[in-house]
């Protein structure tokens, strides 16, 4: 296929075009009837927003610096010790959250010297907690590792080359365009996208602003508020009702103690799932099993 082929030839370029491939990727994924893969495009060529949850690839560990000093000495560009901290504050410190698009990333990957990640003045104290109890942090800021925003844009390139090279194995040349839509659920395109880009059972879904909206729409308790966010879905009547029974067959199941879905809605959704996995049930398997541990816990009114 005359697509896949551009798209292939740019990422395996000496010069490789990321963000053309990726809009051409978009087009792609149109005429292939992968909606749902397109918000993972949309997000790499425009950013993430902050209510994304962000690919694995584009979290990094930084390094905690800092200038300290005493009434004698100063030493500046130090690393802190930060075991002292509380977990959660350590860890929002020590972690950087690439939420910028494709473009600004391949800007830093050309000079990644410069860049740092501030660390509020508020934390200086508890900084300063970690060292000789005569010193005091006066300026704390976050450092990735060289060559870290490369490394980002080349991880990109490779899981986009991997899932087109994948495609172009499957989808024959001389396949017609109006066949393109069949000929991808056949060969499971969303599931080879999810391995290709995310990684092997990853469950992440990019874009997909109706999961967001579920807790809102979905009251606890109410199979009814419940039944109209599936139908939304493509859920079907039988599965609704099925669902239902299992539900009210549940009802005094220790494990809901736990917050843990009892047997029967368990059952339920291995089932909605194998659907989603060959095509019955017209989803994308990640949004698919997304889409349902969301209202399911918003029906039970689980945080």
């Amino acid at each position: 296929m005359k697509l896949i082929e551009e798209i292939t030839e740019m990422l395996s370029s000496e010069s490789p075009n990321l963000n053309n491939a990726l809009f051409k990727t978009k087009v792609l994924l149109h005429k292939l009837g992968e909606k749902g893969l397109i918000a993972w495009v949309d997000s790499e060529l425009n950013g993430y927003q902050d209510s994304q949850e962000l690919p694995n690839y584009r979290i990094l560990s930084v390094t905690v610096l800092g200038n300290f000093s005493n009434m004698v000495y100063r030493y500046t560009e130090q690393p802190l010790p930060l075991f002292h901290l509380d977990e959660k504050i350590r860890k929002s410190i020590e972690t950087t959250y690439l939420r910028q698009s494709i473009a600004v990333l391949e800007s830093y990957a050309k000079d990644d010297s410069h860049l740092t990640i501030t660390i509020p003045p508020e934390l200086y104290c508890s900084l300063s907690k970690g060292l000789d109890p005569s010193y005091s942090v006066d300026r704390a800021w976050g450092k990735h590792s060289a060559g870290s925003m490369l490394q980002v844009v080349n991880e990109i390139r490779s899981r986009l080359l991997d899932f087109v090279l994948q495609l172009s194995d499957r989808i024959p040349n001389e396949v017609e365009n109006e066949k393109m839509k069949e000929k991808s659920k056949e060969i499971g395109t969303s599931e080879l996208f999810r391995n290709a880009v995310f990684g092997d059972n990853a469950t992440v879904v990019v874009g997909d602003s109706n999961i967001q909206n579920l807790k809102n729409t979905i009251k606890t308790n109410d199979f009814e508020s419940l039944a109209q966010e599936l139908r939304k879905h493509s859920v079907q009547e039988e599965d609704i009702s099925l669902l239902k029974t299992a539900i009210e067959e549940d009802q005094n199941s220790p494990e809901l103690c736990e917050k843990e879905y009892g047997s029967n809605v368990g059952n339920w959704m291995v089932k909605m799932l194998a659907k989603a996995t060959n095509a019955i049930w017209d989803i994308n398997l990640g949004v698919a099993g997304n889409l349902l541990s969301e209202a399911l816990k918003a029906y039970y009114g689980w945080p």
